[in-house]
């Protein structure tokens, strides 16, 4: 193996960006086929460089759909800190996870996405590799609702008797569920579930009058 030097700095910028080409690919060929019928043939269809690139940096399958996992996973998490940081205080912060789970409308993309993700969910209850990134996104979003919790305990703005970690927890299974089956069941869920969740989350603000 070679020194440290020029040289590698530009493997691994080079790296960087043939993993995210290879992610693209693997997010194409997972939405086309779904991850029963995905083969790493269908992916190698989805690359645009050479095909020796992907078997360089992934074995099978499930290699390429756990590092798909850890990929999305960093965007979607990094979208919902982005609208943490915009929201005006911890009770908006909560308002934002909601409003972004259970968007009134989704476009033909995000369905393709989540559809994609519960997919793959599925497949985490057998597959270790899958459950331990969703265990890390769910973990993450879960630290996030109950810091907001906190911060609004702390400040003022959200009653003293709510707990984080009890609020996050409920919140995150309803999001969650909420989510699946929108795509799922034959009737609208996510009406009633972001109107309900958003009126709970109305009563633990602080000073409001029952």
């Amino acid at each position: 193996m070679s020194e440290p030097g020029d040289d590698e700095v530009t493997v691994c910028d080079d790296r960087s960006e043939v993993e995210t080409l290879i992610m693209e690919a693997t997010y194409r060929a997972l939405t086309e086929h779904g991850y029963a019928d995905l083969t790493v043939a269908h992916i190698a269809e989805e690359f645009e460089k050479s095909k020796s690139l992907l078997y360089y940096h992934y074995d099978s399958k499930d290699d390429l759909i756990a590092g798909f996992l850890g990929f999305a996973g960093d965007h979607f998490l990094a979208m919902l800190d982005a609208a943490e940081r915009e929201a005006d205080d911890p009770l908006d912060r909560l308002r934002a996870f909601v409003d972004i789970y259970l968007a009134a409308e989704v476009d033909d993309e995000m369905t393709a996405a989540q559809r994609a993700m519960i997919d793959l969910r599925a497949q985490a209850v057998s597959e270790p590799r899958f459950r331990a990134e969703f265990d890390r996104i769910d973990a993450h979003i879960r630290d996030r609702l109950a810091e907001a919790v906190a911060d609004g305990v702390a400040d003022g703005t959200i009653d003293d008797d709510a707990d984080p970690e009890a609020v996050a927890t409920w919140l995150l299974a309803a999001l969650t569920g909420a989510m699946l089956q929108r795509h799922t069941a034959e009737y609208d869920v996510v009406s009633p579930v972001r109107a309900m969740v958003h009126g709970r989350l109305d009563e633990f603000e602080a000073g409001r009058d029952d």
